[in-house]
């Protein structure tokens, strides 16, 4: 399932975002969540669909969209120029579920922001976007950084891979395959794509951006995270392909991570 929102701003003069603004305004989906079904969105938050040690939220949504010229970013803030802005929330649900989480983002109010700046947003449309047919050989772009990590023997701290890492593209698809696994369990998905030799390949299209992230801004869980924004050619099966669509590709989809459109 995916969602448009169309934002408007209901300050008219000094709209300031810190930059690291994904996981205010992931805790602000997670509370519209709680607002209509607070069981699912604790299974959400707490729990989430497992697959062995990992588990895994099945949503994540696009870095905020502004219109050519529409912002400007001055050290760690973000200055919004313009009155509108979009947001695309996608979903890995079962089908009964989605017009109820359609109907929990319309008419919204809310803020974020930190200590320092806060911003207020009205959501003005919400709109159900229609799904395209997907395909075994289909091309990307991230909406918002695309994360793989790996663990590092002794060192507390994952190693945050770029594109193009000789590691990079077997993490990306062991990921998947994971997500794949918990979607079947959990009855999320029927297909069983059925081949473990599958030729899956990952091609970079682009010359990478990168973007460090800080989650947790300023509290002692802050944590900082490293992504790039890239176009990709992905070969796999369908059922693969569908998955990281809705639910996110790469790590940490919850908090804004790895959304992706196509081109």
């Amino acid at each position: 399932m995916r969602i448009l929102l169309k934002l408007e701003l209901q300050n008219s003069i000094k709209n300031i975002l810190p930059v690291n603004y994904q996981y205010p305004l992931s805790a602000w989906i997670y509370k519209t969540i709680h607002e209509g079904d607070h069981k699912f969105a604790e299974f959400l938050h707490n729990k989430g669909f497992e697959a062995g040690s990992k588990s895994f939220k099945f949503f994540t949504f696009s870095m905020l969209g502004f219109d050519k010229g529409g912002y400007s970013i001055n050290g760690d803030r973000l200055h919004i120029l313009n009155k509108k802005a979009k947001l695309e929330l996608s979903f890995l649900i079962p089908d009964a579920l989605q017009y109820f989480i359609e109907g929990l983002f319309k008419n919204q109010s809310f803020t974020i922001g930190d200590n320092k700046t806060k911003v207020p947003f009205i959501v003005r449309t919400v709109e159900v976007k229609s799904l395209f047919e997907f395909k075994e050989d289909m091309i990307f772009r991230t909406l918002s950084p695309l994360i793989v990590s790996q663990n590092v023997e002794d060192s507390r701290y994952a190693k945050y891979l770029e594109p193009g890492d000789s590691n990079f593209e077997r993490i990306f698809f062991d990921n998947l395959v994971r997500k794949y696994t918990a979607a079947l369990s959990a009855e999320l998905i029927t297909n069983n794509y059925g081949s473990a030799n599958y030729d899956m390949k990952l091609k970079i299209m682009s010359k990478p951006r990168k973007k460090g992230l800080t989650i947790k801004a300023g509290t002692r869980e802050q944590s900082k995270i490293i992504g790039y924004m890239f176009d990709f050619r992905i070969t796999a099966p369908v059922e693969l392909i569908k998955i990281g669509y809705l639910a996110g590709f790469g790590e940490k989809n919850s908090l804004g991570l790895g959304c992706v459109q196509t081109l």
